[in-house]
């Protein structure tokens, strides 16, 4: 018996292995093909290829769930073709024990997943995005309108972010009781990290002005400190990499920081919660993919299967984005709009596996 289970894992992991590259070569293709569209300044072909190798990473991370999913479809798939998994199940291997040795690989390939997105994928994410924005903006992040950001009572406006991490054309506004009692402008800020307890920007070029009831007064310095939480590694973070490119580390510490800052935390909680039930979700799909082929895809070609396996992905990904936004709208707990759709295939996985008996 132990010998067919390692039998059907292996043939798993071969049409897993298949589906993997093949999903990954087609996304790689279509974000190439986007990427040369996008062609200006710095960021050249050159650029372009800098900017797939380092986000290759995150588009297999992506996959992971839709990989298993199509490669169960196609091994198991593979093996009833040949009328294997009748002369198994004759043997005495149940419809249970040959799920198992079917989730077993999809089991460690989300374990790897896990690792690239905790320990490689940020840091490529991170390093990908800032080079395409340079290349693009001559070496600096540039919006079209500046960044906008938030601390507590002090709203902030940055012109751009350069190279290095230096802020161009800051703008503080301090407000106590809705109402603005304070503003400055610096044209530039530095940080500083010398130790724990000296982190700070400097600012460059300050103009201060104080609003009071009754007169405002304005004063020029050559320069000031500003002690804040917010760090060069955060500003990347918000303007150039999404929430669910984080690690999860990285999204627990975003969500505790907005949280102090009484700012929305919704759409970081949704993939922190991804991240969190990735095995789930993957176990689902593979459930999904076991269900079909002891039931309606039983008699079904390859093609066939691995067209099903793609449809099932496609509105597994629909259904997640659709439900999202009802946590933002409605207030609903993110933890319980990214286990819905996850329920969603083991009900459906286990209804066609009761027909089967």
């Amino acid at each position: 018996m132990i010998r067919l289970d390692r039998y059907v894992a292996w043939t798993v992991t071969l049409m897993m292995v298949l589906a993997g590259v093949g999903l990954l070569g087609v996304l790689s293709l279509f974000t190439m093909l986007e990427q040369l569209e996008s062609l200006r300044h710095e960021y050249n072909l050159q650029a372009v290829l800098r900017y797939m190798a380092y986000t290759t990473p995150r588009r297999f991370y992506e996959l992971v769930p839709y990989t298993a999913l199509i490669g169960c479809l196609a091994g198991l798939g593979m093996l009833a073709s040949n009328s294997e998994l009748v002369i198994m199940r004759a043997a005495g291997l149940s419809t249970r024990r040959l799920m198992l040795a079917a989730t077993a690989p999809a089991i460690l390939l989300v374990g790897f997943g896990l690792g690239l997105g905790e320990y490689v994928v940020p840091a490529a994410e991170r390093i990908a995005q800032n080079d395409r924005a340079r290349a693009r903006a001559e070496g600096a992040i540039v919006n079209e309108f500046g960044h906008w950001y938030r601390e507590g009572d002090v709203y902030m406006h940055f012109d751009l972010i350069s190279r290095g991490g230096v802020l161009e054309g800051v703008s503080h506004y301090v407000f106590e009781d809705d109402a603005m009692v304070a503003a400055r402008y610096a044209e530039r800020a530095v940080y500083h990290d010398i130790d724990e307890a000296r982190r700070y920007w400097l600012l460059e070029g300050v103009t201060e002005s104080a609003l009071g009831e009754a007169a405002a007064s304005v004063r020029a310095l050559p320069s000031l400190e500003w002690r804040s939480e917010l760090t060069p590694q955060v500003l990347a973070t918000e303007m150039l990499v999404q929430p669910d490119k984080l690690s999860i580390a990285e999204l627990d510490y975003k969500i505790g920081y907005l949280a102090r800052q009484e700012l929305s935390t919704v759409s970081y909680e949704l993939a922190y919660w991804r991240k969190i039930l990735l095995p789930l979700s993957t176990v689902g799909l593979v459930f999904i993919a076991v269900s079909f082929v002891f039931g309606p895809l039983r008699e079904s070609t390859m093609a066939v299967r691995v067209l099903s396996g793609l449809a099932v992905g496609v509105l597994y990904k629909f259904a997640e984005g659709l439900l999202g936004p009802l946590s933002l709208v409605y207030g609903i707990e993110p933890w319980i709009v990214v286990l819905l759709p996850i329920l969603g295939c083991l009900g459906i996985g286990g209804w066609f596996m009761s027909r089967v008996g």
